[in-house]
């Protein structure tokens, strides 16, 4: 996102403890004095047993937990009916009448919280798991976190409390609201800029075959999208864990929901120093293979320009050679650093790791022999960019050979892609490789009858060829009779040109004067072969080779 743009923040407020360490129990020797005249008798039924733990909870807070049993009791039913005293008495209940005494009786001993003559309940020191010390200490902090109740409770019920707390969760809805349309905004303005700067470099061609730009556009949208739906649940988190705090019955929620937070942060942050000796190797790593990297680049990019000269290496190979070093140089880093990554030794970033190189395994099989065939011809030095070629069926300017296949533009301006694999596989014909010093030679055949001397034929042939523009006369075009077949003989005429692209245009231009010169000395041209001879010659006379439409030269 833009630098302090949208910037925003909450301060998270200071999480408390949520409630007490232990809970909450009933006593109910005091309510029971017949049972304590019973001393050996009852002290072989009321045996203490531990239980499972209960909690006794006012007004949204836990007090203590109860865990031993008492008199046929279990915790929870002592908890269930101490909440059940206190919410009777909790409309008449006055700090200053709560207090805790030690009790002893031949039955059991334990701490009774009053308020007033009134009982609410017992702590048992198999309820803290200690000795009478550790409860009387109990006790005190219960009726002491009981007052604070009591004191949190009438203050929440004045109108003043209640407005401001209204106040405050409203301004903290409003600015939630502010800050969620804020990021939507950002999100879209980032999303705009992302796709004009997809746009303006859409023009370059991707040298290499294969182009990874949309892919990685989509992925930085993408990532815009997921960063602001995470800025939305955190201040959504956050605004609910203020507003909670606001009201004394839900305090302790919000406590709770911030104690979240900082406990993550904590965890964060000290996963964060544990990890940086495991950073700082990562770092050097990076820097190591970076400065490699850039001295293998700049040596291969001295080969590319012509700046050095390799006796194994030329420049459109140079450029390859880098990409497939530097990867390998890359690959290796990453492997070397693999072990420092955070969270490397953990379960789960084995299995992504293991799934990663599974699906790579499984889709990258056909691009990897494409890239391995694009080698064997890039090294084997068939083709290059800008070579007059003939791949199967398509002729054309080779205007790209990538990792993944060769593009070539044919004189229609049709661009044909042939995959790497099918090109390796091809007979591939080049018509500039060895035509850059001496010209390229183009050949062409007519078939001639018996009746014709072939001496005619040749010198008709070689002043057809003398006729056609863009022929050179070095080396001079020659004539060979490559067949003497049952009714007529072949002739090869052979011409060099300099321009291997204009072989098309040149070969069109000298069939028609081969035409003109045949004509002009009526010797009849029976291609491609006959089997009677006709009456009259098979010729056009001179006066006759401009009929409408033809316009004469």
């Amino acid at each position: 996102m833009q630098r302090s743009e949208y910037r925003f923040g909450h301060r998270l407020a200071r999480a408390l403890l949520v409630g007490a360490l232990a809970s909450f129990v009933s006593f109910v020797a005091a309510e029971e004095p017949d049972r304590s005249t019973t001393a050996s008798n009852t002290t072989k039924e009321t045996a203490f047993t531990p239980a499972e733990g209960a909690p006794i909870v006012v007004w949204n807070r836990t007090l203590i937990t109860l865990r031993e049993s008492y008199g046929g009791l279990t915790p929870a039913e002592r908890a269930q009916a101490a909440e059940h005293r206190i919410a009777g008495a909790l409309e008449t209940l006055r700090p200053e009448q709560l207090s805790s005494m030690w009790v002893a009786t031949d039955g059991a001993s334990g701490v009774l919280i009053r308020a007033g003559t009134l009982i609410l309940f017992g702590i048992l020191p198999g309820d803290v798991e200690g000795d009478r010390a550790t409860a009387e200490r109990e006790g005190e902090r219960v009726v002491a976190d009981l007052k604070r109740i009591l004191e949190t409770r009438a203050e929440s019920r004045r109108i003043p409390q209640l407005i401001r707390s209204a106040a405050v969760s409203a301004l903290a809805l409003l600015v939630f609201v502010a800050l969620v349309w804020a990021s939507g905004r950002a999100r879209h303005d980032l999303h705009r800029r992302i796709d004009a700067f997809a746009a303006r470099h859409a023009i370059r061609h991707d040298k290499h075959g294969l182009d990874l730009r949309p892919i990685a556009w989509g992925a930085l949208r993408l990532f815009v999208d997921i960063l602001r739906l995470i800025i939305v649940l955190g201040l959504a988190y956050l605004t609910l864990s203020l507003v909670l705090r606001q009201f004394s019955y839900t305090q302790p929620w919000g406590e709770t929901l911030g104690g979240f937070v900082l406990d993550a942060a904590t965890s964060l942050g000290n996963a964060f120093v544990a990890s940086i000796p495991s950073l700082a190797t990562l770092v050097l790593i990076w820097l190591v293979t970076r400065g490699i990297v850039r001295i293998v680049s700049a040596w291969f990019g001295a080969i590319e320009s012509g700046a050095l000269e390799s006796e194994w290496l030329d420049a459109p190979t140079a450029g390859a050679t880098r990409r497939l070093v530097v990867t390998g140089i890359w690959l290796f880093a990453l492997t070397v650093a693999y072990p420092y990554i955070p969270g490397s030794e953990t379960a789960a970033f084995k299995g992504v790791s293991v799934f990663v190189g599974l699906m790579l395994s499984l889709g990258s099989a056909g691009a990897l022999s494409q890239i391995v065939s694009g080698f064997v011809v890039l090294y084997s030095r068939a083709i290059r960019v800008g070579d007059f070629v003939r791949v199967g069926e398509h002729e054309g300017v080779v205007i790209d050979l990538g990792l993944l296949s060769l593009k070539l533009v044919t004189r229609r301006r049709e661009e044909i892609t042939v995959p790497n694999t099918v090109l390796a596989a091809t007979p591939v014909e080049n018509f500039t490789r060895q035509a850059r010093e001496k010209g390229l030679v183009v050949a062409t055949s007519v078939t001639i009858g018996y009746d014709a001397p072939w001496r005619q034929v040749h010198a008709l042939l070689q002043l057809a060829a003398s006729r056609t523009p863009d022929v050179q006369s070095e080396p001079a075009p020659f004539v060979l009779q490559t067949s003497l077949a049952d009714f007529y003989t072949q002739y090869q005429l052979n011409v060099v040109i300099a321009r291997p692209t204009d072989r098309p245009f040149v070969l069109s231009r000298l069939h028609a004067e081969i035409q003109d010169a045949f004509n002009e000395f009526g010797v009849q041209i029976m291609s491609p072969n006959f089997e009677a001879q006709p009456e009259h010659k098979v010729w056009v006379p001179r006066d006759q080779w401009h009929p409408e439409p033809a316009a004469k030269a």
